[in-house]
């Protein structure tokens, strides 16, 4: 099986743990380009395939969302209108803590989900939340540059607005890419300190960050 993105989980969690960080959640999505069906014809497949999922309609019956949630993972599967009667699919995992029994049960979701919803190969995302306590003077900088050593990666573009930095960056680790503003990225980190609790939440995302922060 090619990378599904859990290699990737497993890294990024590795680095984590090694500068005691904890994972709080994680997230892998796959994504297959446009198809030309309709949401009616590919839901009516997926409820036949995915008995076990609870379905719901949003936004005009334009989007469907099936959820199924398992001991330690929850299976999403997100289909979108994108109207002239074609949609496009998101599969996503998502869970609280990355760890070995995780990992098995992620891979034993998408060897068994992944051939019944997807038609070619998908585009795998992932992202990985971690929190540390504990602010330190400079923080926000240094981790920053230590992740960015971390990973090999170099830095295209950084915003920051006081106790938030989000910095985009191309790492040669890793082949797949985005191209914004004609540079590729393929590594995005987001990291902010919280006054109230003096804590300090990580965020890291390939190709980017894919929740909310």
């Amino acid at each position: 099986m090619a990378d599904t993105g859990v290699g990737q989980l497993n890294r990024f969690a590795d680095v984590l743990n090694k500068k005691d960080i904890s994972v709080t959640s994680w997230n892998l999505y796959a994504r297959e380009a446009k198809m030309n069906t309709s949401v009616s014809k590919i839901i009516s497949k997926y409820k036949n395939d995915f008995k076990n999922f609870k379905w719901t309609k949003t936004d005009n019956g334009n989007k469907i969302i099936g959820t199924f949630n398992h001991k330690l993972v929850t299976e999403r599967i997100v289909v979108t209108s994108t109207g002239n009667n074609s949609s496009y699919v998101i599969y996503e995992l998502s869970g609280t803590k990355w760890d070995q029994h995780a990992e098995k049960e992620t891979n034993k979701l998408i060897k068994n989900s992944l051939e019944n919803i997807f038609s070619k190969e998908p585009t795998f995302f992932t992202c990985i939340k971690g929190t540390m306590g504990g602010k330190l003077e400079g923080v926000l900088q240094g981790i920053k540059n230590d992740f960015l050593g971390t990973f090999k990666a170099t830095k295209i573009e950084e915003i920051k607005e006081g106790a938030f930095v989000s910095v985009s960056a191309y790492t040669e680790q890793w082949n797949d890419a985005l191209v914004a503003n004609g540079k590729k990225i393929n590594l995005q980190i987001a990291i902010r300190e919280n006054n109230v609790d003096k804590s300090t939440t990580i965020i890291i995302g390939t190709p980017i960050i894919t929740v909310e922060y």
